[in-house]
């Protein structure tokens, strides 16, 4: 062995520093990993972050689920990870995923990350769990301006097919199409 496999180890295929196999163990088995053991509904809330008016939507979202008895709703980004560790990242979202009885997507377009977020969430255990709030832009040319993206759309139109995908075109209509959510 060379002194970069024995400095490595390996979790579910993916190769980690014992400093990240320490960081990622801390993250998921920490106070708000604990928390939603003891709620009946765990939402997932995926989408942009940042300070946009998307992420202000996506953050209703998750406020709106979050304040639902018995549930809770989570991010990511409430486990203090940042973009620059990706491999922790994908670790986690995968487990986080898997600790969701629901996963929801609030997409405004196919730009960032969410593209390879969707493709996982078609992994055969986690498919059935998911949701997604689409914005609808109102005309066949101005969604597809905001949805070239054919694999995304490959993705989303397997849940559109299920009735999975509650569309909405404002702010008002967000808060409705959140409703139908169990």
């Amino acid at each position: 062995m060379d002194e970069t496999t024995e400095s490595k180890i390996d979790v579910d295929g993916l190769a980690f520093s014992f400093e990240e196999h320490e960081r990622l163990k801390t993250l998921l088995h920490g106070e708000r990993f604990r928390e939603l053991a003891y709620s009946d509904r765990r939402y997932l809330v995926l989408g942009d972050g940042g300070e946009t008016k998307r992420a202000d939507r996506r953050m209703r979202v998750y406020d709106q689920l979050g304040s639902r008895s018995n549930a809770t709703a989570f991010r990511l980004e409430d486990f203090d990870l940042s973009p620059d560790e990706l491999a922790l990242w994908a670790a986690a979202y995968e487990n986080l995923c898997a600790k969701a009885t629901h996963i929801v997507a609030v997409i405004e377009d196919y730009a960032g990350g969410y593209v390879w977020e969707l493709g996982y969430l078609f992994h055969e255990d986690i498919r059935e769990k998911v949701w997604v709030c689409k914005r609808d832009y109102g005309s066949e040319t101005a969604n597809r301006g905001h949805y070239d993206n054919g694999m995304a759309a490959s993705h989303l139109q397997l849940l559109e097919n299920a009735d999975r995908t509650c569309r909405w075109t404002d702010d008002e209509d967000l808060e409705t199409a959140i409703e139908s959510i169990p």
